[in-house]
């Protein structure tokens, strides 16, 4: 699933986040954007909205700081 980030300055910051995660392969495909995969058995819809809350949960992180 592609991500766009918005801000170059987080993209370094979101892929050591999606490093951390054990299950987890994402890359810089852009200036803003990202591409992540999950390793396992997912559905499009389920790996899309597992996804998507991975980055709701950096989002909140880099709110907090």
């Amino acid at each position: 699933m592609r991500v766009n980030v918005g801000d170059p300055a987080l993209v370094e910051l979101l892929l050591d986040y999606f490093d951390a995660e054990t299950d987890c392969v994402a890359v810089q495909v852009g200036a803003t954007e990202i591409e992540v995969a999950l390793l396992g058995s997912y559905s499009n819809d389920r790996h899309n909205d597992v996804v998507e809350d991975l980055v709701a949960q950096f989002r909140r992180q880099q709110q907090r700081r």
